[in-house]
């Protein structure tokens, strides 16, 4: 991996994402218990003691290159030399001190870190196992929050070398954490449109609706309607690739797309148009995709949990029916 890239990954976490907290943002919040389960669930996995996926394995304690390689991916992200002003007696011992007294915007930086790490896959053998591991104990104290699926795209193999013939596979999306406010209904709506985005030729739809769902936890809910429609439009153009739909990939939008769409799909156009329509209009009329002139757009976090749910729902009622 080129070192810009390496080093776009670790400066890519929860609290340098947010930005500017805007109106209608809730801060953060991580009690002392919730804190302690997921540092205990991290001890038990990082020593060996528990173990992602079916198969058995030799014990293996990482724990000494773990908080070697935090201690260094978290000064890297926030550019100090130390982590705390305790007298510690080694990197790994400062990452892990920091960790325990953290804010709640850092402690979801260390998760995150969490996968980028070295020493990473041979921890966490089976990524998104413990993913939902860590969405568990989420959901066991009420917390708002949810981290979603880590996700990799097939690339194509190479016509020569040793690995000739053979399909390579490379990270599309790092498992991250977002809020999940309690009128979204995350379970049902955005984590299978996640699932069905995580196949390869939706990669540029994933991308864009992962950056609406941090638009709408940062509170930037104009945006957030903008990248909805975008990851919509993106998902309409793969299908209509995928079923020999013709249309132009330069000049066609989602309101041209739908109803070359819904003719080659089993869903009744007469009943689906205008809810598919509905999400293409929010981003023409009220997101900051498109100039409003003179007059300032305001969206409310209302409008925009809206605009989420909806546009999950459309892609995940598409894909199932379409592929």
């Amino acid at each position: 991996m080129p070192l810009s890239d390496r080093l776009g990954d670790l400066w890519s976490v929860f609290s340098l994402r947010r930005g500017a907290q805007r109106p209608g943002y809730r801060p953060d919040e991580v009690s002392e218990r919730l804190r302690n389960r997921i540092l205990m669930l991290y001890v038990d996995l990082i020593t060996g003691r528990l173990s992602t996926g079916n198969y058995v394995r030799q014990q293996q304690n990482h724990a000494v290159e773990f908080w070697a390689e935090m201690h260094h991916a978290l000064r890297t992200a926030y550019g100090k030399v130390r982590l705390t002003s305790l007298q510690t007696r080694d990197p790994a011992q400062d990452a892990g001190a920091f960790v325990e007294k953290c804010s709640p915007a850092e402690f979801f930086d260390f998760i995150e870190a969490s996968f980028k790490l070295e020493c990473s896959w041979r921890i966490f053998s089976e990524e998104n196992e413990f993913v939902d591991a860590l969405n568990g104990i989420f959901r066991l104290e009420s917390a708002p929050y949810q981290v979603t699926y880590g996700a990799w795209r097939t690339t194509p193999a190479p016509t020569a070398g040793p690995f000739a013939g053979h399909p390579g596979s490379e990270r599309a999306a790092y498992p991250t954490v977002v809020r999940v406010d309690e009128q979204v209904p995350h379970a049902e709506a955005v984590a299978p449109a996640l699932s069905a985005l995580a196949d390869p030729a939706y990669a540029g739809a994933d991308h864009e609706f992962r950056k609406a769902l941090q638009d709408y936890r940062d509170g930037d809910f104009a945006d957030c309607l903008g990248k909805c429609g975008s990851a919509f439009e993106s998902v309409l153009k793969v299908l209509c690739a995928k079923n020999k739909i013709p249309f132009d990939p330069l000049k066609d939008t989602a309101g041209n797309l739908i109803p070359s769409v819904l003719a080659k799909s089993t869903l009744d156009a007469g009943t689906f148009q205008e809810p598919f329509m509905l999400v293409a209009r929010m981003r023409n009329r009220l997101s900051s995709s498109h100039g409003g002139g003179s007059k300032v757009r305001t969206v409310e976090r209302h409008v925009a949990q809206y605009a989420v749910t909806a546009t999950a729902a459309a892609i995940v009622l598409l894909v199932q029916d379409m592929g």
